[in-house]
């Protein structure tokens, strides 16, 4: 670089140009002494900076006096005709702000292609398949933009694009935002553009179609979407999409189980997918089922040892003890993997048959076999549908076994704990109900910080040996569905030891904390009892 700037003189046209508000990309011209003539300089995070004047020629100062409204340039100069950058610093700034349509002169310029003195010749399979000429000088505005540092070094007057067939469709858009920095992007653009975006260094963009993705993930019910974009971002390194991507997942395990898309996943998917507490299913044994039929599927696509390798992610002591009796007769893999099941089967029969002081003191419950997901199953759950909640919203009554109540709640009955060892205790009786209007807590006497509301309450006390009093605690839950068709956030109750209870604030939007949009008021709470045991063990 020869630390010279940029130098020209523009055609002077007869109009009145006022100077927009003082935006990133935004040019003047200084230390000429007419308006139209003078030392080119980009504003960029707040300071004016003097551009360099390698390669700099009449087509680049062509490009600058029709940004600054002139028809045209008479001559581009080198050197310090004009003067050195300015450090003036005026104390008052006072903006006229008059960039409104800015981006629309800015797009039109694209689309005409008018003095662009830039190829990108976009190629898919190692064929140019079109070429796009484009204004060097707009589409290196960034200066963190990997095309900035690709231009410069190797001074090149055309750039190669790669891209894929599918992502074809969408180049046009991406290099039109480098105009405009607008774009419009809906399911079947968001990767292609995160991917672009990602490719020129453009991480503003790349940032921003990453966010949309959890806006875009719910409009997919085939699923082909989430998992698509999930492997991309495996691919692509960004553990931000991949918890967005996996979590969705998780939380929609049920459905993506039973659609086709289920035994088409990446082996390192559903190993992703398995080794997570947070994927909800009506129980352990469904999770297997949809497991086994993956496999089965899988043919000789993959290995025995592929096959062990996944089914070490199944939870066998989360399994009734009933169904893993019926293992042995109804599952199709155990011949193949006997010695896998029968291990996991002996798992399963301790922690249901042994009492927790033994499990504990043997650090059994440090694995994470122990460790309960979402079931969503009988008897561990109940579900107000969003016909009860818009019911009770508009009407203000609620049918619950054959009573019509004037709140929404209800009470329901679940086990002390998943392991056979307590089934001959006193059932716990929960109470749950979901607050809609404040009147509803002013009535109760209980203090609704926001509204939706769910609580959880014990209603009798476990009748437990008092060694076991402190050893269970629950981490229970809301699973929120929207229109019946997909979860879209789970929330936590405060994690309790004893009788459980407590409330949980439901987010209302995604401002408000909601992990994905619910474009609708139609959606059912699910409260979910999660018990487990704790690693602690009172001592007498």
């Amino acid at each position: 670089m020869s630390g010279q700037y940029c130098l020209i003189s523009c055609v002077l046209l007869l109009m009145v140009s006022l100077s927009v508000g003082v935006q990133n990309g935004h040019m003047r011209l200084v230390g000429g002494e007419l308006a139209f003539e003078g030392r080119v300089e980009i504003y960029y995070n707040g300071q004016w900076g003097t551009v360099c004047d390698d390669n700099w020629d009449i087509t680049e100062a062509q490009v600058v006096c029709r940004h600054l409204n002139y028809p045209g340039a008479l001559t581009a100069v080198v050197g310090g005709t004009y003067g050195q950058e300015s450090s003036q610093n005026n104390s008052r700034v006072y903006t006229l702000d008059h960039n409104a349509g800015l981006f629309n002169h800015m797009g039109a310029l694209f689309d005409s292609g008018r003095d662009c003195d830039f190829d990108i010749m976009v190629r898919v399979a190692n064929s140019t398949v079109e070429t796009i000429c484009v204004h060097k000088l707009i589409v290196t505005l960034d200066p963190n933009a990997s095309i900035l540092n690709i231009t410069q070094e190797e001074n090149l007057s055309n750039l190669k694009l790669d891209v894929s067939l599918n992502c074809r469709p969408h180049v046009t858009d991406f290099l039109r935002y480098l105009y405009t920095w607008q774009i419009n992007v809906t399911v079947s653009s968001a990767q292609c553009i995160h991917k672009m975006a990602s490719n020129w260094g453009l991480k503003q963009l790349q940032e921003a179609a990453g966010r949309l993705f959890t806006w875009l993930l719910p409009e997919d019910a085939s699923f082909q979407t989430q998992t698509s974009l999930y492997e991309y971002s495996v691919r692509t390194g960004d553990p931000v999409l991949q918890e967005t991507c996996l979590r969705y997942l998780a939380w929609n395990c049920e459905s993506l189980i039973r659609s086709p898309a289920w035994t088409g996943l990446a082996l390192g998917t559903v190993k992703a997918l398995l080794a997570r507490s947070d994927v909800v299913v009506p129980d352990e044994a469904f999770l297997l089922k949809g497991l086994e039929d993956w496999v089965l599927e899988q043919g000789n696509s993959s290995t025995h040892e592929d096959h062990v390798a996944i089914l070490d992610h199944i939870r066998f002591p989360m399994i009734a003890a009933e169904d893993l009796f019926n293992l042995k007769a109804k599952s199709e893999l155990y011949m193949d993997q006997l010695e896998r099941y029968n291990a996991g089967m002996l798992q399963g029969f301790q922690f249901n048959a042994l009492p927790f002081r033994l499990l504990a003191g043997g650090l059994l419950l440090n694995k994470v076999e122990y460790t309960p997901r979402i079931y969503t199953g009988k008897p561990w759950s109940f579900t107000f549908s969003s016909k009860d909640v818009n019911t009770f919203r508009y009407i203000g009554h609620y049918s619950h076994s054959g009573q019509n109540l004037n709140s929404l709640s209800a009470n329901f009955d679940s086990p002390v704990h998943n392991s056979a060892f307590f089934s001959l205790f006193k059932k716990i009786n929960w109470h749950t109900r979901v607050f809609i209007h404040n009147h509803e807590c002013l009535n109760s006497g209980i203090h609704c910080p926001s509204l939706p509301m769910v609580s959880l309450t014990a209603q009798n006390k476990r009748e437990l040996p008092k060694e076991y009093q402190d050893g269970i605690r629950y981490l229970n839950k809301v699973v929120l569905m929207c229109e019946g068709e997909f979860v879209f956030h789970v929330q936590d109750f405060p994690s309790t030891i004893g009788n459980g209870g407590n409330q949980a604030q439901i987010p209302v939007n995604i401002t408000a904390g909601q992990a994905y949009p619910c474009h609708s008021d139609h959606f059912s709470y699910r409260v979910v009892v999660q018990p487990e045991y704790t690693t602690e063990i009172k001592q007498n």
